[in-house]
């Protein structure tokens, strides 16, 4: 398994290679990678020690994604120079839903084998929040109010002063998921989806 870079922006496509290397002849039945979300958190549980009920902090794991997809069809491998498969996986932005807990996310290659364990291989995935340029109507100086206002002008008003129009940014809605984005973004920040 090889990812194309060592950090990913959150909401962009995770991409890399299945690099597959055998020593010996083998039938695939096909090449999938599997991209996991767990969330890892601690809760409080009623257990029994000693013939009495007693509350525990206990280690749990929630699955908040899960997507195969399949890279490759039936193919045989054996010994000889390495074969990689290209993939592209989508995985939404997540926040762990438990207090304290973290998220691991990662990608799995497999190479599915008849009548035999399969190949796989596991990498974890590091992302980055994404980062915004925002652009709009030009930011209007802070003039401050004169103390006294000159005859004909009402006071704490500025002579010359009229602020601009409120530029909104032209958004769009994902053609996967809906939610609403700059039409500029090419994939949507909630489920990674191309634009």
């Amino acid at each position: 398994m090889g990812l194309d870079k060592p950090v990913f922006v959150e909401g962009e496509p995770v991409t890399g290679n299945v690099n597959v290397d055998c020593e010996e002849y083998v039938q695939s039945e096909g090449v999938r990678v599997e991209g996991r979300a767990i969330e890892h958190f601690e809760e409080m549980e009623w257990v029994t020690e000693n013939n009495q009920r007693v509350p525990r902090m206990v280690q749990k794991t929630n699955t908040l994604f899960s997507r195969d997809k399949s890279i490759n069809g039936p193919s045989d491998f054996g010994q000889g120079p390495t074969r990689s498969f290209p993939f592209s996986v989508g995985i939404p932005s997540l926040r762990p839903a438990h207090s304290g807990g973290r998220i691991e996310t990662m990608i799995k290659g497999v190479v599915a084998v008849k009548g035999r364990p399969d190949m796989t291989g596991t990498v974890q995935i590091a992302f980055t929040a994404p980062t915004y340029a925002v652009i709009g109507a030009p930011v209007q100086p802070y003039l401050s109010t004169p103390p006294f206002a000159p005859p004909g002008q009402a006071q704490g008003s500025q002579a010359g002063y009229a602020p601009g129009p409120v530029q909104q940014k032209p958004q769009i809605r994902c053609s996967y998921c809906k939610t609403l984005l700059d039409q500029r973004m090419t994939f949507c920040p909630n489920c990674g989806a191309h634009q």
